[in-house]
């Protein structure tokens, strides 16, 4: 417990170290690192506006925009390059490219194995891509089973989907405290001290990482509880708000890492 207090409190000078201590992100590192936080803080904005403005359903939670006709593809498009990224980031530590893996194939298991249900409720009528059997003969025939196996991929995908994201966020949060934290000495001391931008991206990584777990809480208790199925929870889609809240999180992290912002850039020595 006092390793992890000590490693939470000021960033950690022993673990996660790299290799080559001087050696610093890639241009193209960098450059795909703020992609991924744009995609991360655009994906909910595109989803809403399309589904406020292009007159679809709005839905309980980001995941069940699977099923939005058009805002589906964008769904699953963009969480796969996130995936797609994690699974090919190289860091400065094995430990670090391992858990990015897992996260990757975490964020492609959330975009190709859905969610159940349509993730809307209220209205009586909405499109919507859906699963459906067909039997090829004439005339073709459509399947009438329970409302809800319309939109199962199988029985079990709604599983994989929320163990798939549950790792892919706890990595994300645990990744912003301890990772993005880490201190490295010959980039980031001098004078026995630790630069002004190291510590003030520290303070945001210690906050993106806090709220992208403390989102994680609370989606497990609504889940496990069984409150998510509220009808006060589902009409005011907090299941997609607390989402976001991740999810920006998660992207003004990797706005940071990607030195997005000029006031965090470490200074040439």
């Amino acid at each position: 417990m006092s390793q992890i207090q000590s490693m939470l409190s000021s960033g950690t000078e022993k673990y996660f170290q790299p290799k080559n201590p001087l050696k610093t992100d890639s241009v193209l590192q960098m450059r795909l690192a703020f992609l991924v936080g744009l995609v991360a803080f655009g994906l909910p904005i595109v989803l809403a506006a399309g589904a406020v403005f292009g007159g679809s359903c709005f839905r309980d939670s980001i995941s069940h925009f699977y099923y939005a006709q058009f805002l589906g593809a964008i769904f699953v498009g963009l969480l796969v390059f996130i995936g797609g990224f994690l699974i090919a980031y190289t860091g400065d530590h094995w430990l670090e490219d391992l858990g990015s893996f897992i996260a990757g194939i975490g964020a492609c298991f959330v975009a190709v194995f859905p969610t159940s249900g349509s993730g809307c409720e209220e209205p009586v009528s909405f499109k919507s891509r859906i699963f459906a059997d067909v039997i090829q003969t004439p005339p073709p025939v459509l399947s009438d089973p329970q409302p809800d196996a319309f939109f199962t991929l199988f029985s079990s995908a709604p599983h994989l989907h929320a163990w798939a994201a549950g790792i892919l966020f706890a990595y994300l949060g645990l990744y912003c405290l301890f990772v993005l934290r880490r201190v490295v000495p010959e980039r980031h001391i001098r004078n026995g001290q630790l630069i002004r931008s190291k510590r003030q991206r520290n303070t945001l990584y210690s906050m993106c990482g806090i709220t992208i777990l403390l989102c994680v809480l609370v989606l497990g208790i609504v889940a496990f509880s069984g409150e998510g199925t509220q009808a006060g929870w589902k009409s005011h889609n907090l299941t997609f708000f607390v989402e976001t809240i991740a999810l920006w999180a998660f992207g003004l992290a990797w706005f940071a890492k990607g030195r997005a912002f000029p006031s965090l850039r470490d200074s040439t020595p």
